[in-house]
């Protein structure tokens, strides 16, 4: 039980990083929708894997931060 308490970090990081992944895809959808030019799965695909990424180093590096007292 202490392991999986240890690494709840860990599944909250990839929640963070999974969400932010479908909002930028959403949001590359629908700006593609508007300018009405077709998008790709391999664009999207791309896109989603370049947002998860950036959000696990986002994540990572606002947790090094220290909290101001």
């Amino acid at each position: 039980m202490k392991i999986l308490y240890e690494l709840s970090w860990l599944w909250e990081m990839l929640g963070i990083a999974l969400v932010a992944a479908a909002v930028c895809m959403a949001c590359a959808a629908l700006i593609c929708k508007a300018v009405k030019k077709k998008l790709g799965k391999k664009v999207l695909a791309v896109i989603g894997a370049a947002a998860f990424v950036g959000a696990i180093l986002a994540v990572i590096l606002i947790a090094r931060t220290p909290m101001p007292l």
